[in-house]
């Protein structure tokens, strides 16, 4: 610029406006893309420090007004019950569970009358959405510097497409979260104006009424319903809910970076990773949503162990780590020295905190093994059967948890 300051220590937002998208790189080199701004989508965006761009690229037509080519229900002449959407991206880290989670959803049977989408962070499609039904959300600025705001922008992305779902219920899932049993009975409680979704672990505390008093931009005396995924919601209730969702996130978020005491007020909801928790909490909340909310629609691999007498009513795990029985002593090959606060629940072989969590699959599953642990290691081994190896690729990064940008 004229004044001989540089852009990029003085720009301090950004305001895009037209009708294609800008995408910003971190060097000049042909393949550093990181981010994008979408007028469609985006408004006046914080600019940060890190990561810092270097160019910038102006496309004349926006990728949000074209089919994507490998995304199959876009074709699709019927309309299904339910949509089962998870948010994630390309990675070794999310490569597995979209194996697993893709495999949950077919073997529990959603597949006879509802749809499955993995809505993936990324500049393009990877590889593997040639197998799995994916749309790819370009990413947003703020996404590098905090993953989870990806489960709201990827949804503001996919309703502001030609791509658009078509389903009345559409029920948001994390990647670890793996289907059991069907859920078109709980889908079937939805209604315009109500969701179903399942109690937060911070229910209870009145932290988060406190929070939505000091944070709110509308309807602030109104109770905030202390939930997590799933949610089952309306599909007009949720593109409502998509911009106010990634606004609150990014409001908590980028506030907890700057001011400390803030933080540390709300540190018992984890404010600073569970931004985007209470940031949907809080956009139900904005719209005076009713909310239903459930005790046990998933069961944590924390959780007391599932009983047999209900296994048919838990309709998905939320994975994590995996036991085997202490006595079965063909466990000590894969015995992790990491996890000793869980030893209580037998002898640790699988957790998708180790990087080697996408290639060692413990196997097979011993009898006594619990619930959640005999769910995770089978859609792991099975799913990884039924769709074979993931080969490596320049789409997902060696490093364990990095992303194709």
């Amino acid at each position: 610029p004229t004044t001989g300051k540089p852009l990029q220590t003085n720009l301090l937002s950004y305001k895009p406006s037209g009708s294609g998208e800008i995408e910003l790189h971190l060097s000049c080199g042909r393949d550093s893309y990181w981010a994008s701004l979408i007028p469609k989508v985006d408004g006046c965006t914080n600019f940060h420090d890190w990561p810092v761009s270097q160019r910038v690229k102006i496309k004349q037509a926006s990728y949000l007004d074209s089919y994507q080519p490998y995304y199959p229900h876009s074709v699709n002449k019927t309309v299904a019950d339910y949509h089962v959407v998870w948010s994630g991206e390309s990675s070794r880290y999310m490569g597995y569970q979209c194996q697993a989670n893709y495999y949950g959803f077919l073997e529990s049977k959603n597949d006879i009358t509802g749809r499955w989408t993995r809505v993936m962070t990324a500049g393009q499609a990877d590889d593997l959405a040639l197998t799995f039904p994916t749309f790819y959300a370009k990413r947003h600025p703020y996404s590098r510097r905090y993953g989870p705001l990806n489960k709201a922008d990827g949804i503001i992305k996919w309703y502001a497409s030609v791509d658009r779902p078509k389903t009345r219920v559409i029920v948001l899932v994390d990647p670890d979260n793996w289907l059991t049993n069907p859920i078109d009975d709980i889908a079937q409680k939805v209604s315009k104006g109500h969701i179903v979704a399942q109690r937060a672990w911070y229910a209870g505390s009145s932290k988060l009424q406190e929070l939505w008093e000091k944070v709110c931009k509308k309807n602030c005396q109104e109770k905030v319903y202390a939930t997590a995924v799933p949610y089952f919601v309306h599909t007009d209730d949720l593109e409502a809910i998509a911009p106010l969702w990634r606004m609150y996130t990014l409001m908590l978020k980028e506030r907890t970076e700057v001011d400390k005491p803030f933080q540390k007020a709300y540190q018992s909801l984890q404010i600073d990773w569970g931004s985007e928790m209470l940031g949907w909490n809080f956009a139900c909340a904005h719209l005076g949503l009713g909310t239903t909310v459930l005790p046990n629609i998933q069961a944590r691999d924390v959780d007391r162990p599932v009983p047999p007498d209900r296994e048919k009513e838990v309709k998905m795990i939320h994975m994590g780590r995996a036991w085997f029985p202490k006595h079965y002593q063909p466990a000590k090959r894969w015995q992790h020295t990491e996890g000793a606060a869980w030893n209580y629940r037998g002898i640790q072989v699988w957790c998708k905190c180790n990087t080697t969590a996408d290639e060692i699959y413990p196997w097979p599953v011993p009898e006594g093994t619990d619930f959640q642990s005999r769910i995770t290691l089978e859609y792991l081994y099975k799913s990884r059967e039924r769709f074979g190896e993931i080969p490596s690729s320049p789409l997902r990064p060696r490093n364990y948890h990095e992303p194709l940008a």
